[in-house]
């Protein structure tokens, strides 16, 4: 015959039970859904409905365990401090929170003091029945709690996310975005006769990544020595939002801008900044009309120059082809509305490729068409093609084995087609859990077939050899380095028998031969890099600019500047010594010291 449990130990163990239950649940559920449905809510207009009934449910919950529980624990020492440890442990992970997901735009600590604040009410309501408070007390705490939300939202809100997907913050009374041009650009009289987009120099950087759109300048001979000779800042103004680069031919430069309602292509002096001309039609991409609260507003791709035209492709996939002289349209086509596309989460991205007579770009959305080829004279479509969608890649012009075509990075992976016809030529699966390609393929030997593949999100890299044979294309893998090299935003550069790149925002060497990796150091989170000569330019994503040695054998920084403030995704320019930088906000032109010679 066993002893029976005491009714009153059994009814202490479940007094226990429901109080270890409110504990884990409050720290675990309540805050991330809380703080979730606040932040999306700021940036969508709406807090997502799932997040609002798990939160919802939570709360009602750890209502149930903790009510009237006070009393049942009256014969344990720990009982009055309940209430201060559950508070503490709130204000604790939930400052925690903010200095890990916050990000660089403002003060963490200023975030932290609002939203802490704002976040009361979410366990006062969970935990108000725990003691046998009057409903006085009860009500008008809660009600003192729900009137901390107020300033956190009138005095704050959401400047969209880093490449690490941490929020950035700003305050709310921080200057709007710039005006329409007619307003914020005064375009000087006269100027259209002087400004020649035909005449091109050494110098130039035509389009996305430069000359080849390969991010590598090999000609460029840049000095080291940016101790005893620093950078020097030439102009610096504020333009539209937008994420493209400058596309620079001779004496100016061309980029993409959002201006409220409008996007806008803008022609600048490149010796001091001032606007020639500027095309704006209506156009905005936002979260407001179908995007992703991370990716931000404006126009993503970079012009490209030919022959004194401009092709500039928007992120509603607009493709405008526009006198480089002054600006004025010789045609433009909707490429989405033209190849059933619809508008994906970041946008077009894609800027497009001038090959002979052809304009290619990469319409998204679309089943039937990944790349579309247009008449660079008239705009009428040629040919479009391609077995997968679109992701963010731009499409590149490559010889291998003998046969141009040419390669997307769709969300499946790499396809490549035809040139004149846009007929499919072979596929190599390489992507990611949430299918986001941004990276160019890089050719490593075109004779031999060789590519290589990067991509972020965990993925990494792979070494391809494409071949044709009887009459179709092979493909196989020379290498696979999973989870190496996973450029995320950026495109890696060879230099040499290694690949240079940012590593998921940190930058790493990896060998060509095999694929491991032989260093990585440098946090500069999700920029860009571009290769001059065998000097390393890295944008990083607060808006510095690094120069680093590139070696195999380590990382060797030789100097920094503040090159702009804020999130930083844009790709550089560099023609000549002018170094064209820009972001969302702000754009800046340096003249950097050259090496002796040059």
């Amino acid at each position: 015959m066993t002893d029976s449990i005491p009714a009153s130990t059994q009814l202490r163990w479940w007094s226990l039970t429901r109080l270890l239950s409110a504990l884990v649940i409050t720290p675990t559920v309540l805050i991330y859904q809380w703080g979730y449905s606040l932040i999306v809510g700021m940036m969508d207009g709406s807090p997502p409905r799932d997040a609002l009934v798990t939160l919802g449910g939570g709360i009602a919950v750890v209502m149930l365990l903790t009510a009237r529980l006070s009393p049942r624990l009256a014969g344990f020492r720990f009982e009055r401090i309940v209430p201060q440890t559950v508070g503490a442990v709130w204000v604790a992970v939930t400052s925690l929170l903010i200095l890990l997901r916050a990000g660089e735009t403002m003060s963490r600590f200023a975030v932290l003091a609002l939203f802490v604040p704002a976040t009361l009410w979410v366990v006062w309501l969970a935990w108000m029945l725990y003691r046998p408070w009057s409903w006085r007390v009860r009500l008008g705490g809660l009600a003192l709690c729900v009137a901390l939300v107020a300033p956190f939202l009138l005095l704050l809100k959401t400047a969209g996310l880093t490449g690490g997907a941490n929020v950035n913050f700003a305050w709310r009374a921080a200057p709007a975005e710039l005006t329409s041009l007619s307003t914020a650009i005064a375009v000087p009289a006269g100027d259209e006769n002087e400004v020649d987009l035909a005449a091109t120099t050494a110098d130039d950087f035509p389009q996305f990544l430069g000359p080849e759109r390969t991010g590598v300048l090999p000609a460029a001979r840049l000095s080291p020595d940016w101790q005893g000779h620093p950078p020097r800042e030439l102009w610096r103004r504020a333009v539209g939002e937008g994420w493209g680069a400058f596309a620079v031919v001779g004496a100016y430069a061309v980029t993409q801008e959002q201006r409220v309602g409008d996007e806008a292509i803008v022609c600048y002096r490149v010796a001091d900044g001032e606007p020639v001309w500027a095309h704006v039609y209506p156009a905005r991409f936002d979260e407001s009309t179908g995007g992703s609260n991370m990716g931000g507003t404006g126009p993503r791709a970079t012009p490209t120059i030919v022959a004194g035209r401009v092709y500039a492709l928007g992120a509603t996939g607009i493709l405008h082809c526009l006198e480089g002289a002054t600006g004025r349209v010789v045609w433009s086509v909707d490429v989405q509305d033209d190849n059933a596309g619809h508008t994906i989460g970041h946008g077009v991205c894609g800027s497009p490729l001038v090959v002979d007579d052809l304009v290619i770009v990469a319409p998204t959305g679309s089943d039937r068409a990944c790349l579309a080829a247009y008449d660079r004279h008239t705009g009428r479509r040629t040919w479009n093609a391609g077995r997968h969608s679109a992701s963010y890649g731009s499409p590149a012009l490559a010889t291998l084995a003998g046969h141009a075509q040419i390669l997307l990075y769709t969300h499946d992976g790499v396809e490549a087609h035809d040139v004149k016809t846009g007929e499919f030529l072979w596929n190599y699966t390489w992507t990611n859990p949430v299918q986001v390609n941004c990276s160019q393929p890089l050719i490593i030997d075109g004779p031999a077939g060789r590519v290589l593949l990067s991509t972020g999100y965990g993925t990494g890299s792979v070494l391809l050899e494409v071949a044709l044979g009887s009459g179709n294309w092979s493909v196989k893998e020379v290498w696979k380095s999973s989870g190496k090299m996973k450029t995320k935003f950026t495109t890696a550069v060879r230099l040499g028998d290694c690949v240079y790149g940012l590593d998921d925002g940190i930058l790493a060497c990896v060998e060509l031969t095999t694929g491991a990796q032989r260093w990585k150091g440098g946090r500069y989170q999700h920029g860009q890099i571009l290769l001059a000569g065998d000097l390393l330019l890295v944008q990083a994503e607060n808006g510095e600019v690094v120069l680093v040695q590139p070696d195999p054998a380590r990382l060797i920084a030789l100097g920094r500047i503040a090159a702009l403030t804020g999130k930083t995704w844009n790709n550089l320019a560099l023609a000549g010594k002018h170094l064209l930088v820009r972001n969302d906000h702000e754009a800046a032109c340096y003249a950097l010291p050259l090496a002796a010679g040059r």
